[in-house]
């Protein structure tokens, strides 16, 4: 072979490698990482998150079952690249501010956004589903003492102190915007004897089978309305708005940002999604949610079923 037809070769050989890319290397390239917290809805958020990336080409790790203050810090230590999270958590749990009574959805939002962007994050279009906390006993109970509000119920643990049993998650007897919170700003005290706490979940089963008179539930909860519970309305807005939030590492989402288009796309599905939030919004939304988590709770369905049902429904992903 002639000098001229040997270099004609070698250029020829490295143009194919370079344009190239074994299957291996292009996995690895859009490796992704979702995380999600330890309950229901979000188990549900984490498949829809990671099934639909994967539709779009990406391999999806998804780390499961994490605390708030753990799922917070693999985003901020790299270990975490998506998760979906509140926007009363982030302002008052991550951000560590003091919610301003009435400040609205929308308002509570751009607040978390503006600020966490300072930090490496990118919160996109927000699920108008308030996922609060909330109290919520038997109508039974409610009626036998009269009470619809928050305030009546703290008067209640004032006039019979250590009589009331009351169970609520570990995690929000101890958050800053939960149990000793609440009980400072509406004025009453849960007596340690008449305290029951546990894991996510539990606290609804203990409602449910009568041992515990108050319990604390969330707003997206199915049990509230196969039960017909009763959950005191928080008359003096002591809870900020929680509602459901794709975010993404910055730097993530400069490498792909057709990323942010898919989540977007996703949260389209939802009432309101993409549009500002209207107490009608916020109502359908929280029922949507309702629907959603009582076919994991109810119906006994694995999370990825429940995802994978919503988004073919939805043409987001082809079964």
């Amino acid at each position: 072979m002639d000098r001229s037809r040997w270099i004609k070769v070698v250029v020829l050989v490295a143009l194919v490698l370079v344009m190239y890319r074994p299957p291996y290397i292009e996995a690895a390239a859009k490796h992704i990482v979702v995380g999600n917290k330890n309950f229901t809805e979000q188990y549900i958020i984490g498949q829809l998150i990671k099934q639909v990336l994967e539709d779009r080409g990406f391999n999806v790790e998804l780390k499961s079952d994490l605390t708030s203050m753990a799922l917070r810090a693999g985003m901020e230590f790299g270990d975490i690249d998506i998760c979906a999270d509140y926007t009363g958590t982030a302002w008052m749990v991550h951000l560590k501010h003091k919610y301003k009574p009435g400040t609205g959805h929308a308002e509570l939002y751009k607040l978390v956004k503006s600020e966490d962007e300072k930090k490496g994050f990118v919160w996109l279009n927000p699920i108008w589903n308030n996922n609060t906390y909330a109290l919520a006993s038997w109508s039974e109970f409610a009626r036998k003492y009269r009470l619809e509000t928050l305030s009546e119920l703290a008067q209640l643990y004032q006039k019979k102190p250590g009589k009331i049993t009351t169970f609520v998650n570990f995690e929000f007897s101890v958050r800053p915007d939960g149990l000793p919170s609440l009980q400072n700003f509406y004025n009453f005290v849960v007596a340690k004897d008449s305290l029951k706490t546990g894991t996510p979940g539990v606290a609804l089963i203990a409602l449910k089978a009568h041992q515990t008179q108050v319990a604390m539930v969330f707003g997206t909860d199915a049990s509230i309305a196969k039960y017909g519970w009763h959950v005191y309305s928080d008359d003096r807005s002591f809870f900020p708005p929680y509602d459901l939030t794709p975010y993404v590492r910055k730097q993530v989402l400069d490498k792909h940002p057709e990323i942010a288009h898919a989540l977007n796309e996703l949260v389209g599905t939802f009432p309101g999604g993409g549009q500002d939030a209207t107490p009608q919004v916020v109502s359908e939304c929280q029922k949507t949610w309702q629907g959603l988590n009582s076919r994991v709770d109810i119906d006994m369905m694995e999370p990825e079923e429940v995802a994978l049902e919503y988004l073919v429904r939805h043409r987001l992903v082809k079964r």
